[in-house]
């Protein structure tokens, strides 16, 4: 029961980085990875508005309007300079490092004895690991609203059109290129929200917060598309949310079996390889006519031109 906590309580607080991740990918069709350098960010701006003396609530919407901004740069460099979105969020990443510094002063800043969300959970004399869940599932669903709230909007769903077909999109007049701004920057002020969180509950911002981080989110989306496949909205929402707690259970488990710490990076990927394969074949390996389905599938995909262009 203990593990089980301790995988919801670090779970949720990726929360909103797993849907920024499935609003980029997921909806738009983007893979930005602008939102690990966003979560840094992100993370920082909360961490020195905190310090500063602002309430907890204004950290918060500090981090996600900086990482909303980073998204912002990154849809303007993919859709006016028409430069690949890899790229551009490589690069973004790449300098969100040195951002995080220059919004802090320095590459680490301690939270001890600062005002958050959690200390004021805390104050009702609620458990640490108790005020944790409480806080992070709480901005965790009340974000999911949100985000499944506008999607079933006229103005999501012409996002939701353009990140299924563009071409068709355009065909009845949707401008997909203010849509896909507009997603980004929301995408990236989520990831910002969850690098806030996890600096806030961990009582110190460093600035190797940010690190590999994108590979939580896409383990979650993964995970939880695995267990709850749909193509529908609050379904996705929701898996996205099981997703990344489920994988925060899986790793609290395998740690507690004694695997060591420095191998956390490779169970990951080990974990991520188990779900995309039982995602991709499970259930159907053994049937013939799925069988069949299958290798058609795999033939057209061996097929297809998958070059990308990065310049």
């Amino acid at each position: 029961m203990e593990t089980l906590l301790i995988g919801a309580q670090i779970g949720l607080l990726y929360g909103p980085l797993g849907l920024g991740i499935y609003l980029a990918i997921s909806v738009l069709s983007l893979p930005d990875l602008t939102l690990e350098g966003s979560f840094g960010v992100g993370a920082a701006t909360g961490a020195a508005t905190a310090v500063a003396g602002f309430d907890p609530v204004t950290a918060m919407l500090a981090g996600m309007a900086v990482g909303a901004c980073a998204g912002l740069i990154t849809a303007v460099l993919h859709t006016r300079l028409r430069m690949n979105v890899l790229l551009t969020g490589i690069l973004m990443t790449s300098a969100a490092w040195s951002v995080s510094i220059a919004i802090m002063g320095t590459g680490n800043v301690s939270l001890v004895r600062i005002d958050t969300l959690f200390t004021w959970v805390r104050g009702f004399g609620v458990s640490q690991q108790n005020a944790t869940i409480i806080v992070a599932g709480g901005v965790s669903l009340l974000l999911a609203g949100l985000l499944a709230a506008y999607l079933h909007t006229s103005s999501g769903l012409a996002m939701r059109a353009t990140g299924l077909n563009i071409q068709t999109a355009r065909s009845f007049g949707i401008r997909t290129e203010r849509y896909q701004i507009a997603g980004l920057a929301m995408a990236n002020a989520l990831a910002a929200a969850s690098g806030v969180l996890v600096a806030h509950s961990q009582g110190f911002m460093d600035v190797s917060i940010q690190g590999g981080i994108i590979v939580v989110g896409l383990a979650a989306l993964i995970v939880g598309m695995t267990i709850l496949p749909s193509e529908k909205i609050i379904p996705g929402i929701i898996a996205v949310l099981v997703g990344v707690v489920v994988y925060r259970i899986v790793i609290a488990f395998c740690l507690r079996a004694g695997i060591p710490p420095a191998n956390l990076k490779l169970l990951t990927t080990l974990i991520v390889l188990a779900f995309i394969a039982i995602r991709m074949h499970g259930g159907g390996l053994y049937r013939i006519r799925e069988w069949r389905q299958r290798r058609r599938q795999h033939i057209q995909f061996l097929e297809e031109n998958r070059v990308v262009k990065l310049i």
